[in-house]
């Protein structure tokens, strides 16, 4: 798949087109981008706003990394701002004059443009610039429509089930092992700090059962999402993960992890560091029986 940046980069051939924020890539994305990669002999293109500020479930590099396996040939991340700047009208003409598109798919309660037009303006349009618009119904999962706002609100209740149902996917968070503080090792549990983009949307504080794809392998861990206050009570949010059973050099290693399951929130331990170690020693024990499932289930 080719990524490229400002509806640059296009193509000569014809194109099949959706445009949006994307965040999520949820079941309702994933209803439109089926359809947009159906069209034989148009080349499927997803838009795509890169939002820098506001908090995003998945970056533009996480984006990518979901709408691989699609059959997406070409991403085309816009700069949020000035994507939500563009009035409808510009927006198609952009969609046509500079990704060749023949077809655009969108959902049937489409909200674009800076001023915020519809399905009927959209193929007002298409008649206007030269391409189709085809419609995708709602999708709904045990009768919620499936949007942005209820995978975020999932991701706030530690639903992690529902999330996976409403997204398709395992939720996931990527990003390059940076150094930290080593404040496992005196734990006996050297961790992995990935850093992530600044607006990444984390999920509440606290330690979760996740797999560490790295090199194409995959690794079960115990995640820590938040602060460390038996640690440092530093009030900056880290992601730490200790990998099970591995002891290699990983650092400005890209990680993939995947986000399975809230084992517990964060506790401050007053009894010292061998109340934290048999809490550590409880919490890799649930992650392992939990992620032991998971890796069977996966049959990775």
């Amino acid at each position: 798949m080719k990524h490229v940046l400002d509806f640059c980069g296009g193509t000569k051939d014809g194109t099949c087109v959706a445009f949006g924020h994307f965040d999520g890539i949820h079941l309702g994305h994933r209803a439109v981008i089926e359809k947009v990669c159906a069209h034989e002999g148009l080349v499927p293109v997803i838009v795509s706003a890169d939002e820098t500020f506001k908090p995003v479930i998945y970056t533009e590099r996480e984006k990518e990394e979901l709408l691989k396996e699609t059959g997406v040939e070409i991403m085309v991340s816009v700069n949020a701002r000035d994507y939500d700047s563009m009035t409808a009208e510009e927006l198609c003409s952009a969609v046509a004059g500079k990704l060749n598109a023949k077809v655009v798919v969108a959902g049937e309660n489409i909200c674009f443009g800076s001023d915020n037009k519809g399905i009927a303006e959209l193929k007002a349009l298409g008649a206007k610039y030269g391409f189709a618009v085809e419609s995708v119904p709602v999708v709904y999962h045990n009768g919620e429509e499936v949007s942005t706002a209820a995978v975020m609100k999932a991701i706030e209740d530690k639903d992690f089930n529902k999330m996976s149902e409403l997204l398709g996917h395992v939720y996931i968070m990527m990003g390059r092992v940076v150094h930290g503080k080593a404040a496992g090792r005196k734990h006996g549990m050297p961790t992995a700090n990935l850093g992530v983009a600044a607006n990444k949307l984390f999920p509440p504080h606290g330690v979760y059962g996740t797999l560490s794809i790295i090199d194409g392998r995959y690794y079960r861990g115990m995640t820590n999402i938040g602060l460390r206050p038996s640690d440092d009570d530093i009030p900056i949010a880290t992601i730490e993960t200790f990998i099970l059973n591995f002891d290699q050099d990983i650092y400005d290693k890209d990680v993939l992890l995947q986000v399975y399951a809230y084992i517990r929130g964060v506790k401050k331990f007053s009894g010292g560091l061998d109340e934290v170690r048999k809490q550590i020693d409880k919490d890799i024990q649930d992650v392992k029986s939990y992620m032991d499932e998971v890796v069977r289930k996966l049959g990775i």
